[in-house]
């Protein structure tokens, strides 16, 4: 492993416009619980809607869900405007990942609000795929929004990626199929341009299989009559077209996928430099290098999904070009019909000797101090003050 290239430090690449520094959901039961959402799009507000916090429906029982309905046991991220949080259910004892976003951040910064609001969209249009991470419960109360994902055992894929410099083809092959099939979901069932693919956004359940995550970043439409110009994303798995501020659609997530598997396979992503006007540069002029060790596979593959012309990469024409990929001979070891219905056993097993002790997660975190639940009442706050910006809490279940 000496004479490859090496892998960065965890935190070292240049990120341009994101919706946290870390990402992080996570992975308990996929079938048993129903999903809701906050409704940010309120744009009259009372006190009646702000008493609608979030409700949990168990046959004709309902009742309000709050942030003292979990205990939280130790964070698994934090980022800029929010942190991840581990923790317990206290009526079940099931593990979730609660993502807080702290609301006088995303006031200040209006950006913040647009994609608050395009994660809960994305999660709840996408709930219940092998794939993606599954959306529970949101709720409210002075300080927070709250959202309960699954809690992904595995960690970061960027985690075992780190701790493994590079990954086999076999490994990245896995890994890639999985979010081959994530995407297409993405794209053709929901109509979301995913635009931040990277190994942070990718967890992996106790299983070892794959969870994509964080969708703040994400397009909710694939109109072809309102094509996206936004400059967002992680700079080193931008598309040119992205760079270059043009008209772009859902051909960026299969660059993205190109260059995510371009790190996987050699240690770091294929345009690199110290600042992001670099990366940009590169990004738009500079050939693309592939490592002689490499299999012809490996490269045929990458070279066609890091075309700089968009319309001449494989994605561009989605159902053809998804077929072109899944018989592509780099997938050739892939059970498509297998690995969508999870029968496929994963190359990575996660090491968890205790769900509670967030194994796969960074130290950096996990033993950083918790913040003190709110107690008092979130009506009561607001029956005694001004109204709530973000509206009120509704059942989407």
């Amino acid at each position: 492993m000496k004479d490859f290239p090496g892998r960065g430090a965890p935190m070292s690449r240049v990120a341009s416009h994101m919706s946290s520094n870390t990402s992080i959901s996570g992975q308990s039961d996929r079938t048993e619980l129903e999903s809701y959402e906050i409704d940010l799009n309120a744009e009259d507000f009372s006190i009646d809607m702000l008493s609608k916090t979030s409700t949990i429906l168990n046959n004709t029982m309902a009742r309000k869900m709050t942030a003292e309905d979990f205990e939280p046991l130790m964070c698994l991220g934090k980022g800029s405007y929010g942190t991840v949080l581990l923790v317990r259910q206290r009526a079940t004892g099931r593990l979730f990942a609660q993502k807080q976003f702290k609301k006088a951040s995303i006031t200040v910064h209006k950006k913040l609000i647009e994609q608050t609001k395009t994660e809960r969209n994305v999660l709840e249009s996408v709930n219940r795929h092998p794939f993606i991470v599954n959306f529970y419960y949101a709720f409210q109360d002075q300080e927070k929004l709250y959202l309960i994902l699954e809690y992904a055992q595995g960690g970061e894929l960027f985690h075992h990626l780190a701790a493994e410099r590079m990954f086999s083809e076999d490994v990245a092959a896995f890994y890639m199929a999985e979010m081959v099939l994530a995407l297409d979901h993405l794209h053709r069932t929901v109509g979301v341009i995913y635009r931040d693919l990277k190994p942070e956004n990718c967890l992996l359940d106790s299983e070892g299989h794959l969870l994509l995550t964080d969708f703040g970043l994400s397009k909710v439409t694939l109109d072809e009559d309102n094509p996206c110009r936004s400059f967002l994303g992680t700079v080193e798995y931008m598309a040119p077209e992205v760079v270059q501020g043009l008209e772009y659609g859902a051909a960026v997530d299969w660059w993205s996928l190109g260059a995510l598997g371009f790190d996987l396979l050699t240690g770091s992503p294929p345009f690199t430099g110290n600042n992001n006007a670099k990366i940009q540069e590169k990004i738009v002029k500079q050939k693309l290098a592939l490592p002689y060790y490499l299999s012809a596979d490996a490269k045929d593959l990458l070279t066609r999904l890091l075309r700089k012309d968009p319309k001449k990469r494989l994605g561009f024409n989605r159902a053809k070009d998804l077929q072109t990929i899944k018989k592509h001979r780099f997938f050739r070891k892939i059970d498509w019909k297998k690995l969508e219905t999870r029968e496929l056993e994963p190359p990575i097993q996660p090491l968890i000797t205790d769900p509670e002790l967030a194994e796969n997660f960074a130290q950096d975190f996990t033993e950083l101090p918790l913040s003190p639940v709110l107690s008092k009442k979130f009506d009561d706050v607001f029956a005694e003050n001004q109204t709530n910006p973000f509206g009120g809490v509704q059942l989407c279940g």
